[in-house]
């Protein structure tokens, strides 16, 4: 499938819908909620698992897109919300769901008040 991020590329890249990425979608998933799990303990063990988690997250885009050393520059400067949001779309489409899938996902989670991110 071709994704575009427009963040990171004018060219869409392309991503294989293939259980090697589907297994390393559920890792990132797994780790997102262990780092929601590790906010409520303690400050320190808070920040550590948000540092592991950015890296992960940093990690996991970098090895689904194949980005070159430039792409990986542009991905370092943006914003957590913007990694997180860049996450979170590859997680879907990855899991099968189409761009009309998630747009409805989306404002189903805005009405609810929660967001996907």
């Amino acid at each position: 499938m071709k994704i575009l991020f427009k963040e990171l590329s004018a060219k869409p890249f392309e991503v294989k819908g293939s259980v090697k990425n589907l297994k390393k979608t559920y890792a990132i998933q797994l780790k997102l909620a262990n780092m929601q799990e590790a906010s409520e303990q303690n400050p320190v063990d808070s920040l550590k698992s948000m540092m592991e988690a950015l890296n992960e997250l940093s990690a996991y885009i970098v090895d689904i897109l194949h980005l070159s050393k430039p792409q990986q520059e542009k991905l370092e400067e943006l914003s957590q919300n913007d990694l997180m949001r860049i996450t979170q779309y590859l997680n879907m489409r990855l899991m099968g769901m189409s761009d009309a899938d998630i747009e409805k996902a989306q404002a189903e989670a805005d009405e609810d008040g929660e967001g996907l991110a």
